[in-house]
């Protein structure tokens, strides 16, 4: 695809921007507080992660090995991710917490909870002014279908109105399958967002990750892609965090504004990645961000970027994902270690 970017001179440029400007977005750190949810999403990306006989983070642990440590990571975000976040019985005292901590603070949510008005005023009280909600169609049926819970896009509406209620900023995130677009199912989705007065609305391509790990037939063909990206519109409409129309494609973890820490400890390069580098039960955070970044799976994401070749997320490029495969061919459990020798011929 020849997308031309509006004040860059191609990719180089838009490198240097995001060095210029890497002090002025959110870092967030991807925290995945439990693996219970109410909805089975077909497309659920944490799908492979949950472990049988590995006790979860503790909220101590959650506070000392991942929240007291991110500043020093050059993170400003604690991002909680699930499953469904708000299902951990400590979700308020670790709002409190991060937020005096001085960092930004949010949450992906299904909405289910946040019917519940009670629960909205404690999550503001508690210091959360966002929160992302899950939306996929206008349709309930299709919506409900996909996430696996019936009344689930019921929920999701009303999570949005009670949070424009209260006075917290709300973005709908939303996947944009082949069948959303030949629908015209996404433009509408987007309007609904622009009806409940969003603040954006976030598009996700559909990613070879989790219960969709081996499912070629979801990928987006390039004439899909461009599709999607006459949807972007500056300022409301966004590809994942950074790209909304005037910038090339490039996900947050790719200009390394990214780390994702499951339930258990393992630190990987975004919340969908199934490797890891370490664990924070083991070794300092900076240790394991530092080791990561500098690794030949960045140094790989530099050269996709350097050549053009970036145009959706690196786990549906076939290239780079074949690498990956290698890694957690025959694996029982998620995420894999991580082998510097990978790309090694790259």
């Amino acid at each position: 695809m020849n997308i031309k970017p509006k004040n860059f001179e191609g990719y180089q440029g838009f490198k240097e921007y995001l060095k210029q400007e890497a002090n002025l977005v959110y870092k967030p750190a991807f925290i995945t507080l439990t693996y219970q949810c109410q909805c089975r999403c077909k497309h659920c990306g944490v799908g492979l992660f949950r472990k049988k006989n590995v006790i979860k983070l503790t909220t101590i642990e959650v506070k000392n090995l991942i929240l007291d440590q991110l500043q020093e990571c050059g993170l400003n975000m604690a991002y909680f991710f699930g499953g469904e976040p708000t299902l951990h019985k400590d979700l308020l005292e670790l709002i409190r917490y991060s937020t005096k901590k001085g960092l930004y603070t949010r949450f992906d949510t299904n909405g289910l909870k946040l019917v519940d008005k009670d629960f909205v005023k404690a999550i503001k009280d508690a210091g959360i002014t966002f929160v992302v909600v899950s939306l996929d169609s206008i349709n309930p049926e299709v919506h409900d279908r996909f996430r696996g819970m019936k009344g689930s896009w019921k929920s999701a509406v009303q999570a949005i109105k009670n949070c424009a209620e209260m006075d917290i900023q709300v973005r709908i995130s939303t996947v944009v399958t082949k069948q959303s677009l030949k629908s015209g199912d996404t433009k509408k989705v987007i309007q609904l967002g622009k009806d409940l007065g969003v603040s954006k609305i976030r598009l996700l391509t559909p990613l070879m990750v989790g219960r969709w790990y081996k499912k070629e037939e979801i990928r987006l063909s390039k004439e899909e892609i461009e599709e999607l990206w006459s949807l972007l519109k500056p300022d409301f409409v966004f590809w994942e965090g950074l790209c909304d129309g005037t910038v090339p494609f490039v996900c947050a973890s790719s200009a390394r504004w990214v780390v994702a820490i499951t339930a258990y400890g393992d630190v990987q390069p975004c919340c969908y990645s199934p490797i890891r580098f370490g664990n924070v039960r083991e070794e300092r955070l900076k240790n394991i961000t530092d080791r990561m970044w500098k690794s030949s799976y960045f140094k790989r994401i530099d050269q996709m970027i350097e050549r053009k070749n970036m145009i959706d997320c690196p786990m549906n490029d076939e290239n780079f994902r074949s690498k990956i495969l290698k890694l957690t061919e025959g694996k029982h459990e998620y995420p894999a270690d991580y082998d510097e020798s990978v790309f090694k011929d790259e």
